[in-house]
């Protein structure tokens, strides 16, 4: 009766009958599924999610790091009365 709401979204606003619900809800759920893993990828276990913060987290420390270092802030400039003041 209903074969095409077991393939698409019902987008019009109309109301699936209950009868359809529980396929409305599986298509749902499927789209839902591959409109994250095409945008995010993979969902990830546990263990992945942690290896991957682990590496972003060290990934922005050494990334601090390197604008530290390359900031004129932190650079010793010698002048000439610094020279003349450590001179024996």
């Amino acid at each position: 009766m209903l074969e095409g709401l077991s393939q698409k979204y019902i987008m019009n606003g109309s109301v699936p009958s209950i009868i359809d619900k529980p396929k409305e809800d599986a298509i749902r759920e499927k789209g839902d599924e591959l409109r994250h893993t095409f945008y995010h990828g993979d969902r990830l276990t546990p263990l992945e999610y942690d290896i991957e913060r682990m590496y972003i987290s060290e990934k922005l420390q050494k990334h601090q790091n390197y604008k530290k270092k390359a900031s004129f802030r932190y650079k010793v400039r010698w002048t000439a009365s610094d020279l003349n003041r450590y001179q024996d």
